[in-house]
């Protein structure tokens, strides 16, 4: 079985483009065969370096740091953008509710504050910058479209943003068909901060399932903060085969790909992935 990975925030790294794209991939595969999924081909499309200038991923952020527009997105996800001003904060009173929301998050997941801190400032950079319609979505989209090119996935695996990545290359990509595309701990589903800003653009409030993929499934931890709505996959896109709770960590690592790439829902799916020689004509 061919699988194709596509990465989320977080994940740049220092060297060159192939190499890390190789790192990446042993890393996935060890997962995967942690959780019983073993003998497949795997391969990650690596695209962080192409959002690592103007998303400043290699420095120590703080929520002071962002931009209007990157804070925004934090209060888009809080669902906090339209509570008044408090009283006595007269200047940075959205930078003063993310923080409260914060420490209550910070709170139920009983983590360390700075871990937290630096996870939501990546996730806004990251995300904010990737959905600019700038170069820099271009080409991150151009790398990943090669990747799956190259590769003819029997199966796509796409974790955080890289479901967001995912979701438009394969609307658009004519040059393969993917049997399969499972989404980990996805935002797709992120009214304001995510959802309306797709592309393709959603019709009346609803998504649809990529032109290149035959089935869809999500999985996603109901404590992943990333991965909003609960069930928001399968009440926004049409298409969806299955999208299943899938309980990985309750920390601060609630969302991360280690966690999803070991989970027994994920083996299940992979095991009922057919290869390449076994697709119908």
């Amino acid at each position: 079985m061919k699988v194709l990975g596509i990465h989320g925030i977080g994940n740049l790294r220092d060297g060159k483009e192939p190499e890390i794209a190789v790192q990446l991939s042993e890393l996935w595969a060890r997962y995967l065969a942690e959780g019983g999924t073993t003998g497949s081909d795997v391969r990650v499309a690596y695209y962080a370096d192409l959002l690592a200038d103007a998303g400043h991923q290699g420095e120590d952020g703080r929520l002071e740091d962002l931009t209007e527009s990157e804070s925004q997105f934090l209060a888009d996800l809080f669902d906090q953008q339209e509570l008044p001003e408090p009283a006595g904060v007269a200047q940075g009173w959205l930078t003063f509710l993310l923080r409260t929301q914060l420490q209550d998050i910070v709170a139920s997941k009983a983590c360390s504050p700075g871990v937290m801190e630096w996870f939501m400032v990546r996730l806004a950079r990251e995300v904010c910058l990737y959905l600019q319609p700038a170069a820099a979505r271009e080409a991150v989209q151009e790398r990943v479209r090669e990747a799956i090119v190259a590769h003819q996935p029997d199966v796509v695996i796409a974790h955080s943003l890289g479901s967001v990545i995912a979701y438009e290359v394969l609307h658009d990509c004519l040059d393969v068909q993917v049997p399969l595309l499972i989404t980990l701990g996805s935002p797709l589903a992120m009214p304001k901060a995510v959802f309306h800003r797709l592309t393709p653009s959603p019709d009346n409030g609803r998504g649809e399932k990529p032109r290149a993929v035959h089935r869809w499934a999500n999985l996603a931890d109901p404590g992943d903060l990333i991965a909003l709505p609960v069930k928001g996959i399968s009440r926004r896109f049409d298409g969806v085969e299955s999208d299943e709770h899938c309980s990985v960590h309750q920390t601060y690592r609630f969302h991360h790909v280690e966690q999803y790439l070991k989970a027994d829902k994920l083996a299940r799916l992979l095991a009922g992935v057919p290869t390449g020689d076994e697709q119908p004509a």
